[in-house]
């Protein structure tokens, strides 16, 4: 059963790092066998939420927010990729998720955070957990976390840090967990 699964960046900041692990992300699902898609809230113009995308009207939401949709829809898990703001989600990724409710539902989230600490932005990784829960995306217990993003993945979103075997396994165990889980929800929402 071939999967979908949909990279949502989070930031739209000057100068933003985390691309680098989103396109990571992305590139190591591809090496899978996954459809992998990047969906990015700076690419998509999205505006601060005035209207979900099921406020409106059939073929009348922005171009951006209408891609996106398309994206979320044809989508079987999500991996949520956040920067931890004052121990928080980016405000541009509250924004992009907040738009959407019914593209989510009996899909599976994953949580993957970064930053240019040590800490890889675990801080976030709880209040994201539960938000994507409550939006109808169960998230997977594994989670990956980059830390000393800006040192250890190149603009192409290549790994190249001196332990990227060790955090080859790191992933490994993380998209095997949501593949299962994307496998099994696809087979129970098809019956």
């Amino acid at each position: 059963m071939s999967l979908k699964i949909s990279i949502i960046y989070g930031s739209t900041r000057d100068g933003r790092l985390g691309i680098r692990f989103a396109k990571y992300l992305k590139n190591e699902f591809i090496n899978r066998n996954i459809e992998a898609v990047l969906i990015d809230p700076l690419e998509n113009n999205l505006e601060t939420l005035t209207k979900r995308y099921s406020d409106y009207d059939s073929n009348s939401a922005p171009n951006g927010l209408e891609n996106i949709h398309q994206e979320l829809e044809s989508s079987d898990a999500f991996v949520i990729v956040s920067a931890e703001y004052n121990h928080f989600m980016p405000p541009a990724l509250v924004n992009l998720l907040n738009h959407f409710y019914a593209e989510y539902q009996r899909k599976p989230s994953a949580v993957a955070t970064y930053s240019v600490s040590p800490f890889g932005g675990v801080r976030v990784s709880s209040p994201l957990r539960s938000f994507l829960a409550q939006l109808g995306m169960p998230p997977i217990s594994s989670m990956i976390h980059a830390p000393f993003v800006n040192k250890n993945f190149n603009n192409e979103g290549e790994r190249i840090s001196e332990d990227k075997d060790e955090r080859q396994k790191e992933f490994i165990k993380f998209a095997e967990e949501i593949e299962w889980y994307a496998n099994a929800l696809k087979t129970a929402r098809n019956k």
